[in-house]
């Protein structure tokens, strides 16, 4: 059995994280100039919703306890989504196969996600200067 190398599992991992976060701002775009004031309620949008993500993710890579009987918050499933084959089909991922076990968890991935969400936020109001 042959191991993928980190650099491709990183690989893997980046454009993941890019394209969950790519899809998370441009839905918060979507519902802030909808039903809002723009680039603040972006901001606003962006933090709400990272924080919980980052909640999510935080309850997601706790190990599961040895006393406990119920079920832990998780993301990882037995086999790839659609999503994630679709991805593999991209450049910096097309030429190489990672198989699916030697992946880099999807509970990890959200929580890169959700801190890349709540830069963009951070960024809003630092470096765009978006603020009430």
């Amino acid at each position: 059995m042959q191991t993928t190398s980190n650099s491709a599992r990183f690989s893997e991992f980046a454009v993941w994280v890019g394209a969950a976060s790519a899809g998370v701002i441009a839905g918060c775009a979507a519902v802030a100039y909808l039903f809002g004031d723009g680039l603040l309620t972006l901001k606003y949008a962006l933090f709400v919703v990272g924080f919980l993500l980052f909640g999510l993710g935080g309850l997601a890579i706790q190990p599961k306890a040895k006393r406990r009987d119920h079920e832990r918050i998780t993301l990882d499933t037995e086999q790839a989504w659609g999503i994630e084959e679709r991805l593999a089909r991209l450049p910096p991922l097309c030429a190489v196969a990672i198989p699916f076990e030697e992946r880099v968890s999807r509970n990890l991935k959200l929580l890169a996600t959700s801190l890349v969400v709540l830069a963009v936020s951070l960024a809003l109001e630092v470096v765009a200067g978006v603020g009430v």
